[in-house]
């Protein structure tokens, strides 16, 4: 890898670990000001979030950097989401979020399951979407056991995961041929 793809904005750039730590900082953020709010449930989701965002960052190295950034971003969005009631008083903000984690989710895990087989990568957007679809109908399945189920809403949130999952597959595998071809960075700084 050469050092300006180490350093600078390609796929295991050392920009996206940095942005990934900031984004750890700003969900530990969200925890303050959800303890300051006494907002127990939130706090304990954000705490969830936290610890799940720092081991991904600091642990999951099998992971590019880039990848390990889009999901803290997922963590970070459904934290502010949360904390800040947007879910609640902007509509298109869930359909946001259940797009993008579709995305970042399914992109990286992907990743991981492609990464060493090129005939799993040929398949990996159709896996993708079945495992998106099968992730976001356990999801609708959970928030019914919570007593939050409504049917449009439940339907679009499985379609928003299934074509954030679609997207995702699709990045993933692009992200795996272009790094066969050898390291490069697909932003420029």
């Amino acid at each position: 890898m050469g050092s300006t793809q180490a350093r600078g904005l390609g796929l295991h750039g050392q920009a996206w670990q940095v942005l990934g730590w900031a984004g750890v900082g700003a969900i530990a953020s969200l925890l303050v000001l959800t303890l300051a709010r006494q907002q127990w449930a939130m706090t304990v989701s954000l705490a969830v979030f936290l610890a799940a965002s720092w081991g991904i960052v600091g642990l999951l190295s099998r992971l590019p950097s880039f990848l390990r950034f889009l999901l803290v971003l997922v963590a970070l969005l459904n934290g502010a989401g949360g904390t800040f009631d947007w879910f609640e008083t902007h509509a298109w903000f869930d359909e946001l979020v259940h797009t993008y984690g579709g995305f970042a989710g399914l992109a990286a895990i992907g990743y991981l399951h492609a990464r060493d087989s090129e005939a799993k990568q040929d398949w990996l957007v159709a896996w993708c979407v079945g495992m998106g679809l099968a992730l976001g109908i356990g999801w609708e399945v959970l928030e019914g056991l919570m007593g939050d189920l409504e049917f449009v809403d439940t339907l679009t949130d499985i379609i928003a995961d299934t074509v954030g999952a679609a997207l995702g597959g699709a990045f993933a595998r692009h992200a795996l041929r272009a790094g066969q071809a050898g390291p490069r960075p697909f932003l420029r700084a």
